[in-house]
């Protein structure tokens, strides 16, 4: 793109997602930012462009991978162009004994032996130190394989998890959802899901700090994931809403899971740690819902957030089923849907 070339910066992944949308002018506060810097300074260089993308763009880790990948691609070129150097020079070594050899035949002066003995261990010695660096560079380029291999492994566990929590990302479980509920309709078996949200979390939050709130979605999440199953999905489904995906799991079965998550999230001892005052305690509302031959994702997700809205607008603290029917009570006394 011309804005790099007149810059001459590398059209790196990075680089140049900042350069198309500062074209396509799509992103006004980042066209007023590199207006406002080229104005000032009048040049720009790959590591401000990294910055105007941290800024301006979301996502950052994918193109991480990208740049990631970039530079495997690059490494093993220049593998590959070390091999390729390798053998032109066996060949030519190759050659050049093979017509030291034919120059020995027959040949009696001394000084002459001595001249093409001389020529072949020079060119001995030059193969040698040309293998030893073809060696080292090979070794090094492996260690950077490696490297970048589990590099690239990291960026992209990274990319399907929520930084906060370590739980799965929306976007992921979008994916893994659409694959489970193929996978139930095609083999016939139950597919349940539920979706939880902290109650009053607001509240909470303006009351203690966001620091204290983060910490309590990290602890709600380490509950979802220390109940998950092999094959359950949890995820952070945004703010203090989660979701759980549980496959061969019949609704009646799901419901039990909710009111195991929502009584260990209920005794949960949460202590500000800078004075050791124990806060409040926290309490979760759920929604559940259950495959139907005709869901989508969509449907079957809308249909759990409205048992979770109904349980929001019916006390919070209970676990409600799609079917809302509503049974009021336990010894402790709480309401649970079936």
């Amino acid at each position: 793109m011309e804005l790099l070339q007149q810059h001459q910066i590398p059209p790196s992944p990075v680089c140049y997602a900042v350069a198309y949308e500062y074209v396509a002018q799509r992103t006004p506060t980042l066209n007023q930012a590199l207006d406002q810097h080229l104005e000032k300074h009048g040049s720009l260089n790959p590591h401000l462009l990294r910055e105007f993308f941290e800024t301006h763009f979301e996502g950052g880790t994918e193109l991480q991978l990208d740049d990631h990948i970039a530079s495997l691609h690059d490494t093993l070129y220049k593998v590959l162009e070390g091999v390729s150097s390798a053998c032109h020079g066996i060949s030519d070594f190759g050659r050049l004994l093979e017509g030291q050899m034919e120059s020995l035949q027959g040949q009696t002066d001394l000084g002459s032996v001595r001249r093409i003995a001389d020529t072949l261990l020079q060119a001995t010695n030059q193969a040698i130190s040309n293998n030893q660096k073809i060696q080292d560079n090979l070794a090094s380029a492996e260690r950077n394989t490696t490297e970048l291999r589990n590099q690239v492994e990291q960026l992209r566990e990274e990319a399907h998890r929520d930084s906060l929590t370590g739980l799965y990302n929306k976007k992921v479980l979008n994916q893994r959802l659409s694959q489970c509920i193929e996978s139930s309709i095609e083999s016939q078996t139950t597919l349940s899901v539920l979706m939880l949200d902290i109650d009053h979390f607001k509240h909470f939050n303006d009351s203690f700090g966001h620091l204290i709130g983060d910490e309590v979605i990290r602890r709600v999440a380490q509950t979802l994931q220390q109940r998950a199953r092999k094959n359950d999905i949890a995820a952070r489904y945004g703010g203090e809403e989660f979701t759980l995906v549980l496959p061969n799991t019949s609704l009646e079965d799901a419901i039990k899971v909710a009111e195991m998550i929502r009584s260990t999230v209920g005794k949960l001892v949460l202590v500000r740690k800078s004075t050791k005052e124990k806060l409040p305690g926290i309490t979760i509302s759920v929604g559940v819902a259950s495959l139907h031959p005709e869901d989508s994702i969509e449907t079957l997700l809308e249909r759990a957030d409205q048992a979770l809205y109904y349980a929001k607008n019916h006390g919070r603290n209970c676990t409600i089923s799609e079917s809302l029917l509503i049974t009021e009570t336990d010894s402790n006394n709480q309401k649970i849907a079936y």
